[in-house]
């Protein structure tokens, strides 16, 4: 049993004479509402994923238990890193007035 429909012959018979004008026109009509059906899909699939996206993932993230907030430095912890960072600035300061003579390694 055969399940061709004329629009379907009418296809196959372009395809066997493609180089008719009647043809061509057929297959580029063809070819159009597939590029046509094509873009609608991939529209539809953006809509459906941007909905998606900004409906319900924001509804899960609610649902995560965050965990508390970090303390923040306590002073002593705070000096320690400011005396730490000042003393890279005094060997860098250092270092850029002597700077380290090198030999030529071509020589």
């Amino acid at each position: 049993m055969r399940f061709e429909t004329d629009f379907q012959m009418k296809v196959r018979d372009a395809l066997a004479a493609r180089d008719e004008p009647e043809a061509q026109h057929l297959l580029a009509s063809v070819y159009w509402s597939m590029l046509v059906s094509l873009f609608a899909i991939i529209v539809a699939a953006s809509v459906a994923y941007g909905l998606w996206e900004f409906v319900w993932a924001p509804a899960d993230d609610e649902m995560i238990v965050s965990a508390r907030p970090q303390a923040a430095f306590t002073r002593t912890e705070l000096q320690k890193t400011l005396q730490g960072f000042d003393e890279r600035q005094e060997r860098f300061d250092e270092r850029m007035v002597a700077p380290v003579s090198v030999k030529d390694p071509s020589k």
